[in-house]
């Protein structure tokens, strides 16, 4: 498998793993603070379990690698979890979804900024099938979201997408570790405005399975940037906003309408044909 292979491989199940996390913040049932106290708690712990399986006695030396691009990232990622489950908890999480499905395009510009990172014709035309097909996917959706909850999740896009730019310029470096601060971030946050951390067991049975399932899925997302484009990696982000409809279908009995199902198709389809000829156009 070549490494262009690799980091789409990984950036599909990062995402694919992902995609329930606003389902499982809606089904805890809980305030913000304490869900975002005790998601960061698993979600490190999560990271820690990681590092210690993959790297084993080298775990802390994983660590003092990332240096302070690492700890940047994980304060801005860290950030970014904050702003989406506020996101999530003050909008429907449809409005979210389409608003986080802009980080193709969100990244594209960050890294042209940062990186000089160009991206080809193909990719922005495919970014912009993808954003189409988000759009019709929501489009049936409850309207009067709010204004608030939406500008949370733009923050939380903004954050992810500097921070994937960054770990695409860190290449080099395992900055999985990095989502250990983001973690830690994310708690120390909430530990500030919390009023208390305790919760029903089926709300913390949630969150945690969130927080195993988060750290799973960023330590993918990471590793794929060390291998494709931040651009490419922020290209998967919108396929969360399909799978997520189909979790919510799954799960909960939310039968998606059929302009969901075209533009998933369409979401799908566009992701498909333009892995295969990213990966085409990386081994020629």
């Amino acid at each position: 498998m070549s490494n262009h292979l690799k980091g789409i491989s990984m950036a599909f199940l990062g995402v694919f793993i992902l995609s329930p996390d606003a389902l499982l913040i809606r089904l805890a049932d809980a305030d913000s603070w304490p869900i975002l106290f005790w998601r960061g708690i698993f979600y490190a712990l999560g990271i820690i379990i990681i590092l210690l399986i993959t790297h084993q006695s080298k775990a802390l030396n994983e660590v003092k690698k990332i240096g302070k691009d690492g700890l940047l990232i994980g304060i801005l990622t860290g950030l970014g979890s904050v702003t989406f489950v506020f996101a999530v908890q003050l909008t429907s999480i449809a409005s979210a979804l389409i608003i986080i499905s802009i980080m193709p395009i969100m990244t594209a510009i960050i890294s042209w900024i940062l990186l000089r990172e160009k991206s080809g014709i193909f990719t922005w035309f495919a970014m912009l099938l993808v954003v189409i097909g988000i759009y019709i996917v929501m489009d049936g959706e409850p309207k009067g979201s709010s204004l608030f909850g939406n500008l949370f999740a733009l923050a939380s896009v903004t954050f992810g997408a500097t921070g994937f730019t960054l770990i695409r310029k860190n290449k080099n470096i395992n900055m999985i570790p990095a989502m250990g601060v983001n973690a830690i971030v994310s708690a120390l946050i909430a530990a500030i405005f919390v009023e208390s951390i305790r919760l029903p067991l089926d709300s913390m049975m949630y969150i945690f399975a969130m927080g195993l399932m988060v750290s799973l899925s960023f330590s993918l997302l990471t590793s794929a940037g060390r291998y494709i484009p931040a651009t490419e990696v922020g290209m998967f982000m919108p396929l969360g906003a399909v799978f997520g409809t189909l979790a919510g279908w799954l799960i909960i009995d939310e039968q998606p309408s059929s302009g969901a199902l075209v533009g998933g198709f369409i979401v799908l389809l566009t992701m498909f044909i333009h892995s295969w000829h990213s990966n085409k156009v990386a081994k020629d």
